[in-house]
């Protein structure tokens, strides 16, 4: 009877858990008017959670599957960086190594770029160039100049990875679509990922089919409207990719074993560079890096928010969150990870603030955001050109996402040329968040957004 007693209260315990994902998720579809969406939880190498809700499309009213194709826009780039590091397994290519070994027509002043600084967006390659190539791109790159010098700063963008495209395709023969299967979809038998190739021209999209594809849409604020994103042929190192939660889960198993890359490489994958300011890169090869609650997190998102791939090495754990919803903030997997984890213990230790009016001023702000309203006289004048429309858009969702705060505080203040950089940490009911704020001399916000 003990025993009978005891495995009911497991499977409750099973079951509450589960309960509390499903309730968040499916709240956050309804307050962001997402059509569809997946999730998935690997722990251990295991699937813990798989679990999809909504349409993949309202026209047909077809349901989400696991084997739903979701576009994974920059969510591709974690893909690429395996890529990368199977071929570093392989000897083609070297981390550290000069772009010049591999494209030897590349002039004398790109010696000091190597693979590295390509894969983590600090070669200073320049970036939204326009070819129809990525050797076309490549000589336009060499023609304009390097930006910076490669370490100096990271710029997140997509002009470094045209140019490790073009490597990837030098050491291995193979166009990166092909590339990509045989070196890392196939050996992960991930069989609904693809590229659909999407092509404007004269006005008309074109694309390859992919199966079973999820539509994507925008919610306009009365209805949801069909939405494209034409990646285009050239930067699917960098974005593109379509996949399913089944697909990305298998990924995800992988990580927590060495068979398909040892821990070395994974290690190397996932370390910093050091910029040229003495800080770490926040970027790694092809993968974000960032804290959650104190802990180390390895990922990226991509759309805005139609996928989200957390990755926490030292709990071994992965949360995958897709959607169709292209007006989104890449919250949901963060979300999931605090619903399954114990609260951290992260000391935040408020400093002496020498100038309330601001605090007071950015926190209207992110409560006025929260009722999806903008105080506008609080930002500098650009930036309720530059600035506030976008927020409307990317970051109202997130905001009116949040519980109350219950705390908040000033806990990093710093100079960036004559204006400031304020971290503030805000107790959004259970979830801390740092906001990170430009401030102009006269106090007013140039821009803001969570960390």
């Amino acid at each position: 009877m003990k025993i009978l007693l005891s495995l009911m209260l497991a499977g409750l315990s099973l079951v509450a858990r589960a309960d509390v994902v499903d309730d968040y998720l499916q709240a956050q579809m309804a307050r962001n008017h997402i059509p569809g969406m997946a999730v998935a939880v690997v722990r251990a190498g295991r699937i813990e959670k798989l679990q999809t809700y909504g349409m993949a499309n309202l026209e047909w009213q077809q349901a989400v599957t696991p084997d739903t194709a979701f576009q994974l826009a920059s969510t591709t780039k974690p893909l690429t960086g395996l890529l990368v590091m199977r071929l570093v397994q392989a000897g083609k290519l070297d981390l550290q190594a000069s772009v010049r070994r591999y494209l030897p027509q590349l002039p004398e002043a790109w010696q000091a770029v190597t693979i590295r600084h390509l894969a983590d967006h600090s070669s200073g390659v320049p970036d939204h160039l326009q070819a129809a190539s990525v050797q076309a791109y490549t000589e336009a790159a060499v023609k304009k100049g390097l930006d910076h010098a490669p370490g100096a700063r990271a710029d997140y963008g997509i002009g470094g990875y045209m140019v490790l495209r073009q490597i990837i395709e030098q050491v291995t023969g193979k166009d990166f679509a092909v590339a990509l299967r045989e070196w890392v979809l196939a050996p992960l038998d991930m069989q609904d990922s693809a590229f659909d190739g999407a092509l404007v021209e004269d006005g008309m999209l074109r694309s390859r089919q992919v199966r079973r594809r999820a539509t994507v849409y925008e919610w306009d604020g009365a209805d949801q409207a069909n939405f494209v994103f034409p990646f285009g042929r050239t930067g699917i190192a960098a974005g593109g990719l379509f996949s399913s939660i089944r697909d990305l889960s298998k990924m995800a198993q992988a990580l927590d074993g060495d068979a398909f890359l040892p821990a070395a490489l994974k290690q190397a994958m996932w370390t910093p560079a050091q910029l040229g300011d003495g800080r770490n890169n926040s970027f790694a090869v092809g993968w974000a890096l960032a804290r959650l609650d104190g802990r180390p997190t390895v990922g990226h998102s991509g759309g805005p928010a139609l996928s989200d791939f957390l990755h926490l090495p030292q709990e071994r754990l992965s949360v995958i969150v897709l959607t169709n919803a292209q007006k989104m903030y890449p919250y949901l997997a963060q979300g999931v990870a605090r619903r399954l984890l114990p609260p951290a213990t992260v000391e935040r230790k408020a400093l002496p603030d020498t100038r309330p009016e601001v605090t007071a001023r950015v926190r209207q702000i992110i409560e006025k955001g929260m009722r999806g309203e903008v105080q506008e006289d609080a930002f500098a004048a650009d930036a309720r050109k530059n600035f506030v429309p976008p927020m409307r858009n990317f970051l109202f969702p997130l905001l009116q996402a949040l519980d109350p705060i219950e705390e908040f505080m000033l806990i990093e203040e710093r100079p960036n040329g004559p204006n400031l950089t304020r971290l503030y940490a805000a107790r959004h009911g259970k979830d801390w968040i740092t906001w990170d704020f430009g401030i102009d001399p006269d106090g007013h916000v140039l821009g803001f957004g969570p960390r």
